[in-house]
């Protein structure tokens, strides 16, 4: 084989420091860049906080959430009367029932704050029910077995508050100081379930509901009947088997309702009421109002404002020293080239934002409803960027619009077309479907063959298995599973 020396002219992308740290940037969600920014100003001594800068979006911020929050109801309000909804139809965290949970009603607010403000945000939910129970056990004035015990107990309690290890095992977490007997065990059970939230303390759903149940007044409506249904129809209940369940507890319709609406309004993890999970809030990066019938667009913070470069170390370029000079030099770049990074986030993030907000403009005052089929190659065709740029730029960001606050990728989804060729949101199907099912009759519900036919009489059509899917999407059960009774 003859070996030869050829020129060949070929082009190709390389990315310089300076693109890869501006797309890394571009990247972070809103507590990423934090870290990033505080990192840079404790590695870079040529960076400085601008706190004029900081002063002036700490108030825009609070401005911003204020208004949201204080006018979220009454857009929520206006918002259900155009989709011929009530407010009542809004499920709260406290109206949510228990086996109704994977299908209520979300409500887009992102800025609840838990019902305990003392607490922390970092506190062990675990840890806070265990020293609820020991406080309230503290008053029963224990002997030093019994605390023993207790104390086993309570640490083998989950955040549910379901205590979560057998006899035996109890046995064994005691075996260096005592070997209780089971009645013994059983006896300070008892006083643990007695105390603080009823439910507390059972070793399964049976029981955790039927600890509920006995602390009602006897004359409560269904009392009997719920009891007999959780004791042994539990299976029953949950296939929906209401012929079955009358059958069995010889209630009538209108008293084996009353039963099933009692067993309803349990709490199936009673620890949680001592100890809720803190609420996550969520600062959106980028708010939209209508002002004058027009929508605007505004960044909640600048980045590329908090931090400057100080410029006042420009004079010791001309040191002597020649590494001093490198050392200035070379961190006066770095410096420059994340401030600027940091203004093009910025300005990226805004011009998706709008373009984002141009298309789904319906999205604002009807929700779901309303969307429109978006891609992030239309988005990167619309402003001349590369998709991938897009990507970047929706990833972990949020927009705060009038009916809440919604994460960038929430406003992207693929079509579905119509009759009349226009495509139709696959999202904006998923509400109307979800809109359907929230108006059934409790007694019968509407099967996913039945839905694809309304959605096709009224311009959308689609597929059962379609229905199917996005159901399952929605954590909506299938009809079977959501027959109620009158």
């Amino acid at each position: 084989m003859k070996h030869a020396l050829q020129l060949r002219q070929t082009q190709r992308l390389q990315l310089n420091a300076q693109l890869t740290q501006s797309l890394k940037i571009l990247q972070l969600g809103r507590a990423e860049i934090d870290l990033e920014i505080r990192a840079a100003l404790d590695a870079n001594p040529f960076l400085e906080e601008n706190s004029a800068a900081n002063a002036l979006d700490v108030a825009f911020d609070a401005q911003a959430l204020a208004e949201s929050d204080s006018s979220r109801v009454e857009r929520t309000s206006q918002g259900d009367e155009r989709l011929g909804e009530t407010p009542s139809q809004h499920a709260t965290h406290e109206e949510t029932r228990w086996d109704e949970g994977p299908y209520s009603r979300r409500v887009d607010s992102d800025f609840d704050f838990s019902s305990e403000p003392d607490q922390s945000m970092w506190a062990d939910p675990g840890n806070v029910l265990r020293q609820r129970l020991l406080s309230e056990l503290a008053l029963h004035r224990l002997n030093e077995t019994d605390n023993l015990i207790a104390n086993a107990l309570i640490e083998s309690l989950d955040e549910k508050g379901y205590l979560t290890a057998s006899h035996p095992e109890i046995c064994a977490i005691l075996a260096n100081h005592l070997r209780p007997t089971d009645e013994e065990i059983d006896a300070v059970l008892h006083l643990i379930q007695s105390i603080a939230v009823p439910g507390i303390g059972a070793r399964d759903l049976r029981e955790c509901l039927l600890l509920q149940l006995e602390r009602l007044d006897l004359s409560t409506p269904g009392l009997s009947a719920a009891t007999k249904i959780i004791d042994k129809h539990m299976s029953l209940l949950a296939s929906h088997a209401y012929p079955a369940l009358m059958e069995k507890t010889g209630e009538e319709k209108s008293g084996l309702a009353k039963a099933i609406s009692l067993i309803q309004s349990l709490d199936p993890k009673p620890g949680e009421q001592i100890s809720p999970k803190p609420t996550e809030v969520i600062i959106p990066d980028v708010i939209v109002r209508n002002v004058e019938n027009n929508w605007v667009v505004q960044l909640t913070r600048r980045d590329g404002h908090r931090v400057r470069v100080n410029e006042s170390y420009r004079d010791y370029l001309k040191a002597p020293d020649a590494e001093t000079r490198q050392y200035i030099r070379d961190h006066m770049r770095e410096a420059h080239g994340f401030v600027r990074s940091l203004e093009q986030r910025d300005q990226t993030i805004l011009r998706v934002a709008e373009a984002i907000v141009a298309i789904q403009q319906d999205f604002m005052t009807s929700g779901d409803h309303g969307l429109t089929p978006l891609t992030l190659r239309e988005v990167s065709e619309t402003l001349d960027i590369h998709e991938s740029t897009v990507s970047r730029a929706v990833d972990k960001k949020n927009l705060l619009t009038p009916l809440g606050v919604y994460p960038f990728k929430h406003f992207f989804s693929s079509g579905l077309g119509n009759r009349s060729g226009v495509r139709v949101s696959a999202r904006a199907a998923q509400a109307r479907i979800r809109k359907v099912i929230e108006s059934e009759p409790v007694d019968r519900p509407i099967s996913d063959g039945a839905l694809a036919q309304i959605l096709g009489a009224e311009g959308i059509p689609i597929a059962r298995r379609t229905v199917a899917k996005y159901r399952d999407q929605m954590n909506i059960p299938p009809a079977a599973q959501r027959r109620g009774l009158r």
